[in-house]
């Protein structure tokens, strides 16, 4: 606050963090290369967990017998724990009348979630040797 007006000291809208996931494929990696399917994501925090997230995902494996994929994902992330201005406070704005600071409260805030992840299949090796014994 600077001469009775509210000011933003630092504004982030883009946060990179590291967010363990769990996805299934709906398609079998038997026969392609590709699959998809859908995922969901938790970013622990200071709150145990601060973010949640879900959306489809695209895998894809170099060749067909390859253990590892290559996964790209899309969808949406709920942030626990963003903090923004207090109700009638408008930033680069005056404080209304009786205030003399500028308050802030907690609330959960959307957004966009674009997630890159590397997978490998345990039970690829597996299905293979059980494969070829038959």
């Amino acid at each position: 606050m600077v001469n009775r007006v509210v000011r933003i000291d630092e504004e982030r809208n883009d946060l990179v963090r590291a967010m363990p996931e769990l996805h299934l494929w709906i398609d079998r990696w038997d026969e392609q290369r590709w699959s998809w399917g859908p995922f969901l994501t938790v970013a622990p925090g200071s709150r145990v967990i601060d973010a949640v997230g879900a959306g489809l995902m695209l895998g894809y494996r170099p060749h067909r017998d390859d253990r590892y994929s290559f996964n790209l994902g899309i969808g949406g992330t709920l942030d626990l724990d963003a903090r923004v201005l207090g109700d009638g406070l408008v930033a680069n704005e005056p404080l209304p009348p009786r205030e003399t600071s500028a308050r802030t409260k907690q609330t959960t805030a959307a957004g966009l979630l674009i997630l890159f992840s590397v997978g490998w299949d345990l039970s690829a090796a597996r299905q293979a040797q059980e494969t070829n014994l038959k």
